[in-house]
């Protein structure tokens, strides 16, 4: 039987997705009760942008395991690397500078989905079939 990995990729990175907005939307939750409804929406503005990179690595790993990464190069993953560090970076920059946005609760939102994320792949190991860890 032939395996995709991209598509076991993908399918993990929308469970790694899921796991990340559930502990941003926990996150967002605590500031609001905590502080104020300004500190819930930044922190969820903050987990958004931090959810950017998982979004557009499963979307890419999705489109790719359909012709089973034929068209992947180095140049190729680069370039997506760079566009969503571009991406983070300008809307964070466009967060900071807007009056409507608490910076600390925005980066109590990107930290918690940064690590949310980490802790999903170190904590949470992946089964495969036929390996060590296979059925």
């Amino acid at each position: 039987m032939i395996t995709n990995a991209l598509a076991d990729g993908a399918r993990q990175a929308w469970r790694i997705l899921l796991w990340q907005v559930a502990w941003v939307a926990a996150a967002a939750a605590v500031s609001a009760l905590a502080v104020d409804g300004q500190a819930g929406w930044s922190a969820l503005i903050g987990g958004g942008i931090g959810l950017i990179g998982t979004v557009h690595m499963a979307l890419t790993m999705r489109r790719h395991s359909v012709d089973y990464g034929m068209r992947l190069s180095a140049a190729r993953l680069f370039a997506g690397w760079l566009l969503k560090l571009v991406l983070t970076l300008s809307l964070l920059v466009m967060a900071f500078r807007s009056s409507a946005v608490a910076p600390l609760p925005l980066l109590l939102g990107l930290g918690v989905a940064l690590i949310a994320y980490w802790a999903r792949l170190s904590f949470f190991r992946v089964k495969y079939a036929g390996g060590v860890n296979g059925k």
